[in-house]
This record gives C-alpha cells, structure tokens and sequence, in this order.
C-alpha cells in the first residue's frame, strides 16, 4: 500500500467508499456524522484543486483502499466545548477519512500519517465506534469536545509524536 494525492480517476472509488461507511455508520447507530449530503464527491473535487485529498492505494496504484484530507487548521478547534489539546502548536487535521473494511488501510494511513506529521488532531461522533477503536489503537488521545454547527458535538482526540 502506499498514500499519493487523490486524482480525479479516484472519485468513483471514493463514492463508493463514502456509500460503505455511511451504511457501516448507520448499522452503529451513527446518523449524524456521514450522511447523503456529506461527505460528497464535490466535496472531494475541492480538495483535489486544493491539494489536501490523499488516497490510500494498493500496490497497483489503481485500487484505492481509503481516502481522507488533511488541513492545517480547523477554527472549531479554537474553542472546544469541554476538555483540552495535548498541546498548542501547529497541527495536522484528519478529515473524511474512510477506508475499505479488511485491508488493513486504516492502521496504514494513521502510521504513514504519524511518521509524516508530529502533531495530528481529528474528531468523530462519539458513535463512530469503528473510527474510535481505530484512534485508540494508533495512540491517539481523547481530549475533549468539539461542536459543529449542523453535525453537533464530536469527540476530539489528537496525537503527540513522542520526542
């Protein structure tokens, strides 16, 4: 597996990827963090002209096995409704990141992204079990709550490179 830029050929791959986790959200009970209006291809369109759409890919460079952006800022992380960061300093944000169940391409994704970046922050509804149980085993922390207008209140973890 490897991560590249998401490109245009890969928004296909990537509906289908957001149809799955949107049904696998809905069998845990999560209906509001991914619904038919969010995440979108469009959206996925925008982060491909802003260069902040990764793939996650198999060796063949065509099969793509997960698919997520990165920010460097997200404002509602400014001011979290409870708790706090592990630190205040420049940040990655994970965004959108679904992958195909029984690769292996969610723990692929967290190590390359945690050898690339020293600082990660994300958030997820507090039902998103899988996505929870996948920051947990990669040594990110709970750290609080978010709240996002129209979504509501997502649980926030972050991950500190160990020096």
């Amino acid at each position: 597996m490897k991560i590249r830029l998401t490109q245009e050929r890969d928004l296909p791959a990537i509906a289908a990827i957001f149809a799955q986790g949107i049904e696998r959200q809905h069998q845990e009970g999560n209906y509001a963090q991914w619904r038919e209006d969010y995440p979108t291809v469009a959206v996925v369109a925008d982060d491909i002209k802003q260069q902040r759409g990764f793939v996650c890919v198999a060796d063949d460079d065509t099969t793509v096995l997960g698919t997520l952006a990165l920010s460097p800022y997200e404002a509602v992380y400014d001011h979290l409704v409870r708790g706090a960061w592990s630190a205040e300093r420049p940040y990655q944000v994970i965004h959108r990141m679904g992958t195909i169940p029984g690769h292996g391409a969610g723990m692929f994704i967290m190590i390359y992204l945690q050898a690339h970046y020293d600082y990660l922050r994300v958030d997820t509804y507090e039902r998103n079990r899988s996505m929870i149980h996948l920051l947990k085993k990669a040594g990110f922390k709970q750290c609080g709550v978010a709240f996002y207008e129209g979504f509501g209140e997502m649980l926030t973890f972050d991950y500190l490179r160990p020096e």
